[in-house]
Parts: structure tokens; C-alpha cells; sequence
């Protein structure tokens, strides 16, 4: 049984008695048999600072158990962000939700089997309520928030150990793995992978961005050599890469573009040139400063470009270019996925504006990265499109287009 004190109750400190109780269950029409013989009196806690700053946070059995084991979650954000919950490897968005029924946090409360005893008188307990809730911070899985990270990358490239005391000159931040993590609103596994995936480079305990035309030059080196000795494209010997050209590259860029555009073979001795990789990069290398090329024009100047026995492809570049056949003659235009805003309506936005119709297979590259557990990208595409079929080709355009 609990019974309140009122706020005027409190400034005087008025303790309840025995009699006062069995008046209020009289009151209530309520017998006393029914009950335990412990009352619990609640008195509200003056006003303090932990009022102000105590939330409730509403957690999943996965999440508990993360904590049981010792582990940490991490609330991750700069002062205009909104907040999200990290754990080492999955990002959470942290929002408000109302609570139809207050709740009262009241420390060391007695349950049922804690107020049994043999006592035949009833027995007062008072216990202060320090917080009343009436809204919690609920927590569900969400994308990392990752496009903060080229631009904070982005000003501190590498072009060669010849430019790095200009770097050190300019001031410019170089950012470590623990400086990211309190940028960048993702887990230490999502971040590692995102910062694979954009082609960053630990150097002296930094990372950073290869410069694009340093990144092509070493590139160039390693084909170079690869076509000077006639090895096969299975057949790259790592350690004669690293001996040749250890003199002009240090040793950290050629193993960083030997890991991304290499296998390494069963015997261990030889490597494979990755033609997916390769090819993208050189097709990049062409359409980057040309901003869009004659789609013909562009698909015979990519395969001259790349080594020989490669075949180029155009999956190969998906994520970093689209083909426009709207127009005559059709041309090939660079238009790269991290450009594009974080916001899924904005992006979506900016989707519909580059093209009019998309199919599933052109539009996945773009949007994959916003999928969660619960939201793929047909999903996505459902909730954000409008669908169509075009000559038999289920297409999809913007929800409220003309």
C-alpha cells in the first residue's frame, strides 16, 4: 500500500500515523485484511539540480545485456545534432516519447514480498519520490551518420611526403581514430568500415585522404610495373611492388592501394588485381573533371585506360555515376553517392531532380547506406516514390511529380 504527502505536507515534514492510514482504507472502502501490514508513505523531494538532470532511458534486452557485460553506450553529437546511441558496433536515434501514465522514481521501494511480516500492528515506512517522469528516451536502430566525414577528411589530404611540412604549416586538423569518434555520430565498427570504404589511410597514427591525382599517380606507378614486367593480373609479386617503387612512395601508401586493389593469392607469393576496383577508380579518373562525357566517347576511352585483359563494366561504377539517355547523344555523368544529403527526404529530393525515373537497380547505390533492420531499400522506395512501370520496367519517381 503506498499513500502520497502532499506538497504542503512536505514543508512542514507532517509524518502520518497508524490511525491516519486505517481512516484513509476506511475512506476507500478498503479492508484492511488485504493488505500487508507495511505501509509506504511517499514524500516528494525538494527541487534539486538531479530533478533537472536525471532522464529515463528505455533500453532492449540486446542493449541490456551490452551493459551487464561490462560494455559501454556511448550518446554521440555536437550541440545542433540530434543525439544517437552507439554501442561499439551499431548506432541507435535517441528520441523523446510521452508517457500516458507518470512515472514516479522512488529509490528502495518495498514489493509485495518485501512487506510481509508477523507483525499484527501496521508498520509505516516513508520513502521520497526524487523524480516524477512524464516523457522517457527511447532508442532505435538507425544508419551511421557518416557524411560529416569527408569533410572533415577532405582538409587534411595526403599528396606525398614532399607536402607534408606545408601541411603542418597550414594548421590544419589531422584527425586520430579517438578525434573521429567524438565527430562523427557512428560506432568504432561502422566508422572503421566507412573510412575503408572512402579510401582513408592511417598515417602516423592519422587519418586522412589520398590526395585524387597523388592517388592516381601512385596507382599509375603500380600498373606500370605491373605491364613493365608483363605479369600476369594473378600474378602481381607484392614484395618486388614494395622493393621497386619503395624509393619514391612510402611504404604505408603502396601496402594501403596494394590491400584495396589486390588479393592475395593462396601461394601467398603472388597477388590479383581486383578489375573492379581498378576499372572504377580509372573510370572516376575520367569523369571527374569532365563533370559528364558522350556515354560512347566515355566507354571506349575507359577500357583503352585500363590494364590489359580487363573488360570494363558499368556496374563497376555504381554509386559514383549515372548514364542520362534522355538526351541525344546519351551521355555518362559523374554524380557521386557521398555528395548527396544525409537527410533521406532531401536526398530522395535531389534523386528525382538528376533524373525523372529510376529503377531499382540505378537507385540502390544511392540510398542502400539509409537502409536499417527495419527499413530496406523497397521500403525506402514505397514510402519516399511513386511507382511505375515503363516498357515493362518497374521505374520510380517522385512521390508528388507532376
Amino acid at each position: 500500500m503506498v499513500i502520497k504527502i502532499h506538497a504542503t505536507d512536505i514543508l512542514h515534514r507532517y509524518c502520518r500515523t497508524s490511525d491516519e492510514v486505517l481512516n484513509v482504507l476506511t475512506n476507500a472502502k478498503v479492508s484492511e485484511k488485504d493488505l500487508t501490514p507495511v505501509t509506504q508513505v511517499l514524500s516528494f523531494a525538494e527541487q534539486s539540480d538531479l530533478d533537472e538532470n536525471l532522464l529515463l532511458l528505455e533500453l532492449d534486452s540486446n542493449l541490456l545485456d551490452i551493459l551487464s557485460q561490462g560494455e559501454s553506450l556511448v550518446l554521440r553529437g555536437n550541440k545542433n545534432d540530434s543525439a544517437v546511441m552507439c554501442t561499439k558496433s551499431r548506432t541507435y536515434e535517441v528520441k523523446t516519447a510521452e508517457i500516458s501514465n507518470s512515472l514516479a522514481l522512488v529509490p528502495n521501494i518495498l514489493w509485495n514480498s518485501d512487506t510481509k511480516c508477523s507483525s499484527d500492528e501496521r508498520v509505516l515506512e516513508e520513502k521520497e519520490v526524487l523524480k516524477v517522469f512524464y516523457e522517457y528516451l527511447e532508442v532505435r536502430p538507425c544508419g551511421p551518420r557518416l557524411q560529416k566525414l569527408r569533410s572533415l577528411l577532405e582538409k587534411g589530404q595526403y599528396s606525398g611526403p614532399e607536402y607534408e611540412e606545408e601541411v603542418k604549416e597550414s594548421g590544419v586538423k589531422l584527425y586520430t581514430l579517438h578525434d573521429l569518434l567524438h565527430e562523427i555520430q557512428a560506432s568504432e565498427d561502422e566508422l572503421l568500415v566507412a573510412l575503408k570504404e572512402n579510401f582513408a589511410c592511417c598515417i602516423e597514427g592519422c587519418w586522412r585522404f589520398l590526395e585524387f591525382n597523388y592517388h592516381f599517380r601512385v596507382l599509375s606507378l603500380i600498373l606500370g610495373l605491373v605491364d613493365e614486367n608483363s605479369w600476369a593480373l594473378n600474378g602481381v609479386l607484392r614484395c618486388e611492388v614494395l622493393d621497386t617503387l619503395g624509393d619514391v612512395v612510402p611504404s604505408v601508401i603502396l601496402n594501403h592501394l596494394l590491400d584495396w586493389y589486390t588479393d592475395e593469392n593462396p601461394d601467398k607469393q603472388t597477388s590479383t588485381l581486383r578489375e573492379d576496383r581498378v576499372c572504377r577508380f580509372l573510370g572516376e579518373v575520367l569523369l571527374r573533371p569532365a563533370g559528364k562525357f558522350n556515354l560512347q566517347d566515355f566507354l571506349s576511352a575507359w577500357q583503352q585506360s585500363v590494364p590489359e585483359g580487363m573488360v570494363t563494366n558499368m556496374k563497376y561504377l555504381e554509386g559514383i555515376a549515372i548514364k542520362d539517355v534522355t538526351c541525344q547523344p546519351q551521355i555518362m555523368r559523374f554524380f557521386p553517392e557521398w555528395d548527396l544529403p544525409e537527410d533521406v527526404g532531401e536526398r530522395f529530393k535531389v534523386l528525382f531532380q538528376a533524373r525523372e525515373k529510376w529503377t531499382v537497380e540505378d537507385i540502390r547505390p544511392y540510398v542502400e547506406r539509409l537502409t536499417t533492420g527495419k527499413m530496406n531499400v523497397n521500403a525506402l522506395l514505397t514510402k519516399h516514390a511513386r511507382a511505375s512501370t515503363l516498357n515493362g520496367v518497374k521505374c520510380y519517381s517522385a512521390r508528388h511529380g507532376k
